[in-house]
């Protein structure tokens, strides 16, 4: 109920007009007005008489002060109640105010953002309008492909067209010679020497032989599969087309190049890593390594030091003439010990090689690539965003395989050299810097 009537009443009725702060010891004069009770006495020890200082009334002689016990209260609630109010305020007051210098450095900091802005603008821009020239390429490219392709379809029905009018003919003619001679007995002697010139099969009039017609027929629907022919081998040169990277395209790739290492206490006991940490070979033993929870015990691979959790980020690998090896990324939570299948699910996105020339997408079941020319470095690139992961062929250009999904943990670039295969593949997986040509 007090705090009630604190928030109905305005200040000034808990303030002393003489010292104009809050009642202490309130007290209140005949004429009803209140004041601290030592600023009341004090005023009338000044001022030499008993007046109120607020009417001016006098008093025949001094009121007895007694302090007012429901003003006193009420006013001592006031006061607990603005204390809370001020503390609340103070609790959400802004930070002072920024010195002149300080709020300088922060436009200049604003106006540089809004200039990289513009410029990352630009860029993106100019992006797009190289892939809306590069799709009016590659599409052109493909129009004038379909086209060539339908004008081989049509001349080929033409021909074939063609070939069985000329095919047709000729029976006809014979078929009409033979009727004539089973009507008439025998050929005139020019049709025997034409005959004869054709036929060097014949023999003479009395041996006269006639052709097996029960054999001879004309394919009526010579044209099939034709047309599905030019579609798969038109498909096949688009595939090829949207596989092969421009040289602006890789260099736009190379721009997210990043250091990548080799760490140590992921490799299996049997690889072998260099002193620099960039190239990792099978070592056809066991090495005297330290047991780590981090390290692989059943996959002869290694790990890289570094992580991805965002960004785009590539990186070469030198392959050279290895039969086998295994690359790609790893979530950092994938199972490192004991069997288990190498596939997305389980966290993993690699590419193998085996045998020397069968690429293998590791899904599950595993997805066999077509991979027209033995890669000797092989690119990898990681957009975590959108949830990407390629494989691209840096001598042709061309791209092998992409992964797409949803990544939720961090990335590790991912290394298996394989096994030695008797000497065949003992060259290391090399990680190489790109930096100089992008």
């Amino acid at each position: 109920m007090a705090s009630t009537t604190i928030g109905l009443l305005p200040e000034k009725h808990f303030l002393c007009s003489l010292c104009e702060r809050i009642f202490t010891s309130p007290v209140t004069t005949p004429c009803g007005h209140s004041f601290c009770k030592v600023c009341l006495r004090k005023y009338w020890s000044q001022a030499g008489g008993e007046r109120c200082p607020s009417c001016k009334r006098a008093f025949a002689s001094r009121p007895h002060l007694t302090v007012n016990r429901i003003l006193a209260d009420i006013t001592e609630n006031y006061r607990m109640t603005r204390q809370a109010a001020k503390q609340e305020v103070h609790h959400h007051v802004e930070k002072p105010e920024k010195t002149a210098e300080e709020r300088e450095k922060m436009i200049e900091e604003r106006l540089l953002k809004m200039e990289k802005l513009k410029v990352s603008l630009q860029l993106l821009k100019s992006s797009c309008q190289r892939e809306v020239q590069e799709s009016h390429r590659v599409f052109t490219a493909l129009v004038s492909s379909i086209e060539q392709s339908h004008k081989l379809v049509v001349v080929a029905a033409e021909e074939k067209e063609k070939q069985a009018e000329r095919r047709v003919s000729r029976l006809v003619k014979e078929l009409e010679r033979e009727i004539r001679e089973l009507r008439d007995g025998t050929p005139s002697q020019e049709e025997q020497q034409s005959e004869l010139k054709r036929w060097s099969s014949r023999i003479t009039l009395d041996a006269t032989e006639m052709r097996d017609w029960s054999k001879v027929s004309l394919e009526t629907d010579p044209c099939v599969g034709v047309t599905r022919r030019a579609v798969l081998d038109l498909v096949d040169k688009v595939l090829m087309e949207a596989n092969r990277l421009s040289k602006s395209e890789l260099k736009r790739l190379q721009k997210y190049s990043v250091d990548v290492n080799l760490n140590p206490q992921t490799a299996h006991a049997y690889l072998v890593l260099s002193d620099d940490k960039k190239q990792v070979r099978h070592g056809d033993k066991r090495q005297e390594v330290l047991e780590t929870p981090k390290r692989f015990d059943r996959l002869t691979t290694v790990l890289a030091k570094e992580s991805f959790l965002s960004g785009r980020h590539y990186w070469e690998v030198d392959v050279g003439s290895k039969t086998e090896w295994d690359l790609g990324v790893v979530r950092h939570s994938v199972n490192r010990k004991g069997k288990f299948t190498i596939c997305p699910a389980n966290g993993f996105w690699t590419v193998s090689l085996r045998n020397g020339n069968q690429y293998i997408a590791n899904t599950s079941p595993p997805t066999s690539l077509a991979v027209r020319h033995k890669a000797k470095k092989i690119a990898i690139f990681v957009d975590y965003e959108e949830g990407i992961i390629s494989f691209l062929c840096v001598d042709s250009g061309t791209h092998i395989h992409t992964f797409g999904d949803a990544f939720t943990d961090r990335l590790h670039p991912f290394f298996g050299p394989g096994r030695p295969h008797g000497g065949k593949n003992t060259t290391p997986l090399a990680i190489t810097s790109n930096c100089c040509s992008i």
